[in-house]
């Protein structure tokens, strides 16, 4: 499996914490939440038309729900922001109350009007689909709450047989809430997991940016030390350079002068005791000048003095 900075893919989206993915996921849905409840807001009263149609003598008492259904989206959009509301929630309202507005639909139409009545609430359902991300368990509960609603509102309707109800689009309904919860739920683990990598690679960059501004200091302070080093270096150098100089020049000249005297005295008279004395004094003269040879040679080869 391919590896970055040292992990794997799997390790590196497993270090992805829920607050940073569900935050952008937040950030990534809100413009398509925000987007579906203005649609509805707009589009839901429009639909009185279809009301016109299919059911015209309750169509003026349907369009008044639908406006107050579409002022009550209206303001949840408007208290979104004060009331920090997440953007899922947001989007539920008009899913739910649309839902139950259709619901409710279904106690004014006839058997006639069930087809053109379902087909508008597979509308809902459909752009549901395309527009939502949010955990299953949402649409499972929306979906619970309007079936147990449209049930209850087709009992008390006796001008609904309940077989003509699924023939004439109940069926087809079920099947499309079914499609729209298994695509959002497949929406919504996409989005999670390309997020999560998204995170993941963005993690494991700034890491390997960190390490490399690291790894850059230290070899700028390699390279101070280095010239630090280089520079003390040098100055022993020239220092060692310079006591070289003095061995070899201003040090052993004093000592041949003494040993060109010591020559001299030598082929004088001198009596036994002085002749004893010149003679430790060469001699002592003459080691002087080898240690000082020796030095010299040291200094020069880079041995140790």
């Amino acid at each position: 499996m391919m590896k970055i900075n040292g992990f794997t893919v799997r390790q590196l989206i497993a270090r992805i914490t829920p607050g940073e993915w569900k935050s952008e996921l937040e950030n990534a849905s809100s413009r398509y939440h925000l987007i579906a409840c203005w649609a509805s807001i707009i589009f839901d009263p429009i639909f009185a038309i279809t009301d016109f149609i299919n059911i015209p003598d309750s169509w003026l008492h349907l369009l008044v729900i639908r406006l107050a259904v579409s002022a009550a989206i209206l303001t949840t959009v408007i208290l979104r922001k004060p009331l920090h509301l997440p953007s899922y929630f947001v989007v539920s309202v008009p899913f739910l109350l649309i839902s139950l507005q259709n619901a409710y639909t279904y106690s004014l139409v006839s058997n006639g009007a069930l087809l053109g009545h379902s087909l508008n609430y597979m509308a809902l359902l459909i752009g549901a689909a395309m527009f939502v991300l949010w955990e299953w368990y949402y649409s499972v509960v929306i979906v619970l709450l309007s079936s147990i609603a449209t049930s209850v509102f087709i009992y008390y309707n006796p001008a609904i047989d309940i077989h003509d109800f699924f023939v004439q689009g109940g069926l087809l309904l079920g099947v499309v809430a079914i499609f729209m919860v298994v695509l959002i739920r497949a929406r919504y683990n996409l989005t999670v997991k390309e997020i999560k990598a998204r995170l993941a690679l963005q993690a494991s960059y700034e890491e390997i940016q960190a390490q490399s501004e690291e790894i850059q200091g230290i070899n700028e302070n390699l390279e101070a030390i280095v010239k630090q080093r280089t520079a003390e270096l040098v100055k022993k150098n020239k220092a060692l350079e310079e006591y070289a100089f003095i061995n070899a020049h201003k040090l052993r000249s004093p000592v041949a002068s003494i040993l060109g005297l010591m020559n001299l005295m030598n082929k004088t008279r001198l009596d036994d005791e002085a002749a004893v004395i010149a003679q430790h004094l060469v001699l002592s003269t003459e080691k002087l000048d080898e240690v000082i040879s020796s030095m010299t040679e040291a200094l020069e080869s880079g041995d140790d003095v």
